[in-house]
């Protein structure tokens, strides 16, 4: 029985070339955002920390036995760096050593990987091997994507990289030259079903069944937006998306679920989720239909990507959105 419900393709390729002694240095996990590709990178790092190559694992199975076990379970073990947006300033940086949610910089500094590389002209303290896991290398700075790609192309011996990218066609194409490339799909509904079951055993049937409809195959996501309340704000979605919301009362409503102080989060979520909305959608069109709500996604990513420096308000912002997703609304014909 594998650990990744959805993955179990993905975990296999990894014991396999763990087990033949020619794991490669460099790895690319590559798929949607919340479908587990982070939790991925921290098993396969615990696994080959803690086990030698053996072709009779078919799952990870970390030894967790002893310092260096509790190390790895509170992601502190020597052997493994973790590169992600840092807090953005002093007070953030002390929010997160509190526990509290905090801001972010906008992208991964080319400091950071060199403070990373300077870790790395060292032998790893606690066994033979090292992890490099970087969540995301999407949010890399380009001086940091070229400092980086030199430690790929001569990387130290038994160091192994794990880069998780949400977005693989932005990046360098010699970086993508240099990994493997492991990509992970949507989970189904009944892995789905199993995954949020087994983080919240009390969960109704009703909740389970809004949080599959939020996720679109990613549990993260789901969580992330049940937790939120947007379950309100997908039906205005699937709404606008259906009918074409003509009179624009439905995009009205939207902008007054979503706007004020205390929506700001809920907006940056409904940012995120409406290029997923759009994706989900997409897999039910075919010929002109499909291409249509296709272009529609690229748009939404687009957008998605530049609202931290959009110009416009909140409510212009929430409106372009809503008439974008009206352009996901079949022809009448094609409808009927």
């Amino acid at each position: 029985m594998t650990s990744f419900l959805g993955h179990e393709a993905q975990e296999r390729a990894i014991l396999k070339a763990f087990s033949s002694h020619r794991m490669h240095h460099a790895w690319l996990l590559t798929g949607q955002e919340g479908i587990g590709k982070s939790g991925f990178a921290w098993a396969t790092a615990q696994h080959i920390l803690t086990q030698e190559p053996d072709d009779s694992y078919n799952s990870f199975t970390p030894d967790f036995a002893g310092a260096a076990g509790t190390m790895l379970k509170a992601h502190t073990h020597p052997d493994t760096h973790h590169v992600a947006l840092e807090p953005k300033d002093d007070k953030e940086q002390r929010n997160q050593e509190s526990g509290k949610l905090f801001e972010t910089r906008r992208n991964i500094t080319v400091d950071q990987v060199r403070h990373l590389q300077r870790r790395l002209h060292s032998r790893p303290s606690m066994g033979e091997r090292r992890a490099i896991i970087i969540d995301s290398i999407d949010n890399m700075e380009r001086g940091a994507s070229n400092a980086l790609l030199k430690s790929l192309e001569e990387p130290p011996i038994n160091t192994y990289f794990f880069l998780i990218s949400h977005n693989p066609g932005k990046l360098l194409p010699t970086i993508r030259s240099r990994c493997l490339t492991l990509a992970f799909g949507p989970l189904n509904d009944e892995d789905m079903r199993k995954v949020l079951r087994a983080r919240d055993t009390s969960i109704s049937d009703k909740e389970l069944g809004a949080m599959l409809a939020l996720g679109a195959g990613s549990p993260g996501h789901a969580l992330k937006f049940s937790a939120l309340g947007m379950e309100n704000i997908h039906s205005l979605m699937q709404k606008i998306a259906e009918t074409g919301d003509r009179s624009q009362i439905l995009r009205l409503q939207l902008s007054k679920s979503l706007i004020g102080k205390a929506n700001k989060d809920k907006l940056a979520a409904f940012i995120d989720y409406a290029p997923l909305f759009a994706a989900h959608t997409s897999r039910q069109r075919r010929g002109g239909d499909l291409a249509a709500a296709i272009s529609v996604w690229e748009e939404l990513v687009q957008l998605a990507e530049q609202a931290p420096t959009y110009n416009f308000t909140p409510e212009t912002l929430v409106y372009h959105i809503g008439g974008l997703l009206a352009r996901l609304t079949p022809p009448r014909e094609a409808a009927a």
